[in-house]
């Protein structure tokens, strides 16, 4: 009877989406421990400038195979798994954290209805639930349609970025007053969070930062921009 119980169990689990074995929390505990590899031992050496960065894991490896896996084979569950680590080390590393607001990188319309979902907004709403901050999905939008960035220089991603954000004025008019923490999936140049700090710094708002799930290894280069415009 245990064995057919076991058996049974093993059934009903869902599918870890990496590997197709059976997932206890979204993931498989292999698969976990291979993404667990990829996280950073300082995720706050980056937090500093004028836009700080709180990033838990390395952009490479089997974190770049779960991202992509995420956004191109449509599992937004693997967002929600990103989304509590992200705020699981967010709370170790901040135990006393300051009351913000947390708001994700927005994306065009267009592109969202294409792919089910904005990973950011997933993302950003299981850190909240994590780490208890506020959540706010509507605050930013994002009007403008931009190419896909990866195949443009920085200056190039700067001049297409231009105005591509703006604010909800439903939202203003509610008096946000809390500082704004914004996510993303991947941070790479920066030229996709600066625009967007500041869009919401011309609406009279205080940005503290960016947190993202991954970064290449220099922090600063490579792999495709910051969710919004993928």
């Amino acid at each position: 009877m245990k064995l057919f119980q076991d058996f049974f169990y093993l059934f009903l689990q869902d599918k870890c989406p990496l590997c197709d074995r059976p997932g206890e929390h979204i993931v498989c505990r292999d698969c976990d421990r291979q993404l667990q590899k990829t996280k950073l031992i300082n995720p706050k050496r980056h937090w500093q400038n004028d836009l700080p960065l709180f990033v838990w894991g390395q952009y490479d490896g089997s974190l770049k195979r779960a991202i992509a896996t995420m956004k191109y084979d449509n599992c937004p569950q693997l967002g929600r798994w990103l989304g509590t680590q992200l705020g699981s080390q967010w709370r170790k590393s901040f135990p006393n954290q300051q009351k913000l607001t947390v708001i994700p990188i927005p994306m065009h319309p267009a592109k969202q209805q294409q792919r089910g979902f904005n990973q950011a907004e997933i993302i950003a709403r299981q850190f909240a639930q994590v780490t208890g901050l506020r959540y706010e999905a509507q605050l930013l939008q994002r009007p403008k349609a931009t190419q896909a960035l990866f195949e443009l220089t920085v200056a190039q991603r700067q001049r297409e970025l231009q105005r591509a954000f703006s604010l909800n004025p439903k939202v203003i008019s509610q008096g946000l007053r809390q500082s704004i923490l914004l996510i993303d999936d991947i941070y790479t140049t920066g030229t996709t969070a600066t625009e967007a700090q500041q869009t919401l710094v011309r609406g009279g708002l205080e940005v503290c930062g960016i947190a993202a799930i991954a970064t290449p290894k220099t922090g600063k280069t490579s792999p495709p921009e910051s969710s919004g415009g993928i």
